[in-house]
């Protein structure tokens, strides 16, 4: 009942402070998309360690290209 409580105050919060920018479920539930992608081309034996090691290296390219 506390997620009740709390939608009770929502409408009286943004009115008094504004949109809320970093309450957004979109982003994190479109990430899935990429791990799924991902999951279809492994051979499903080490599935998270195949997922973090491709996602590991996504990241180290993004750091050097970006700086």
């Amino acid at each position: 009942k506390p997620k009740l409580h709390i939608l009770h105050h929502l409408v009286e919060d943004i009115e008094r402070f504004g949109l809320a920018l970093q309450y957004e479920t979109e982003s994190p539930e479109q990430f899935n998309k990429f791990i799924r992608e991902h999951l279809f081309m492994t051979n499903r034996q080490y599935t998270s360690r195949d997922v973090a090691a491709r996602f590991g290296k996504q990241f180290i390219c993004r750091q050097l290209f970006n700086g």
